[in-house]
C-alpha cells in the first residue's frame, strides 16, 4: 500500500461527494431572526450598530414576521425595550410587557414561526446590568447578585411561556439560571417549553445587541458576570 494509507481527500473530490458526506448544511432552516420590540404603535427605528435591524412596536413586529415566515426562516427571537426601567427590571415580569404583548400579537396573526424570547434584565434595569445590584461584603463593591437575579429571571421566563413563547433563552450568564427556570416552568405545567441557553457569553466589543437594547453607565462594565476568552475552561 502506498503512503499515505489514509486519504480523506478522495471524499472531497467533487461537489456530489462532498454533499453526500457533509455533516453540516447551512440553509434558512438553520436561522433565527432577531427582533427588538419597543412600546407604541407604528414605531420602526433602525439600530445603528446593526444595519437593517429595527426597534419596532408590536404591530410592526407582526408585519415583519410575515416576511420572515415567507422567506422560510423558522423562528424569531424577541428582545424587549420597555417603556420604563427600574433597579430590578420589574417591567420584564408584566403580562402587559413589550415582549409579552408581541408574543400574543404574533400568535393572533396565526404565524407558524417558532417564538423564542431573550430572558435577561439588562434591557429592563436602569443601571443596564444583567441582574440585581447588591453590595458585596467581601470586596466592598457593588456587584450583580447571582441568586437574587435568577429568581427574577425564572419569573420572567414563566411570563413569556404564559404569553405563548415556544422557547425561552436566558442570556444573563448567572450561575444556575437554567435549572431555576426549568424548575419554575415545570412547577407551572410548562414542561414542554424548551430552554435555549447561551452556553458562553464573552466580554467583547463586537456584540451589536448590547447597544441595540441596553447601555451601561459610564465607568461600568460587564467584566464580572461574563466569560473571558483567556479562561475557556471556566466557560464550560
Amino acid at each position: 500500500m502506498s503512503f499515505p494509507a489514509h486519504r480523506p481527500r478522495r471524499l472531497r473530490r467533487t461537489e456530489a461527494l462532498r454533499g453526500l458526506i457533509r455533516e453540516t448544511n447551512l440553509s434558512t432552516t438553520s436561522f433565527i431572526y432577531p427582533m427588538f420590540v419597543c412600546p407604541g404603535n407604528k414605531v420602526r427605528q433602525e439600530v445603528t450598530s446593526m444595519p437593517d435591524i429595527y426597534q419596532q412596536s408590536a404591530d410592526q413586529i407582526v408585519e415583519e414576521c410575515r416576511e420572515v415566515e415567507s422567506l422560510g426562516i423558522p423562528g424569531i427571537i424577541l428582545f424587549g425595550l420597555p417603556e420604563s426601567k427600574d433597579p430590578r427590571g420589574a417591567s420584564s415580569l408584566s403580562s402587559q410587557g413589550v415582549v409579552q404583548r408581541a408574543i400574543e400579537a404574533i400568535r393572533k396573526a396565526n404565524l407558524k414561526l417558532l417564538v423564542i424570547t431573550d430572558v435577561c434584565l439588562c434591557e429592563y434595569t436602569d443601571h443596564g446590568h444583567c441582574g440585581v445590584i447588591e453590595h458585596d461584603h467581601l470586596t466592598n463593591e457593588a456587584t450583580v447578585a447571582n441568586d437574587a437575579t435568577i429568581a427574577i429571571l425564572a419569573d420572567q421566563a414563566l411570563s413569556h411561556a404564559r404569553a405563548g413563547a415556544d422557547i425561552v433563552a436566558p442570556s444573563d450568564m448567572m450561575d444556575g439560571r437554567v435549572a431555576a427556570i426549568r424548575e419554575k416552568l415545570d412547577e407551572h405545567k410548562f414542561e414542554n417549553i424548551a430552554i435555549l441557553s447561551y452556553a458562553a457569553k464573552y466580554c467583547s466589543g463586537f456584540s451589536g445587541l448590547n447597544t441595540a437594547v441596553c447601555t451601561l453607565p459610564p465607568h461600568s462594565s460587564r467584566n464580572k458576570p461574563r466569560c473571558w476568552a483567556s479562561m475557556s475552561k471556566n466557560a464550560r
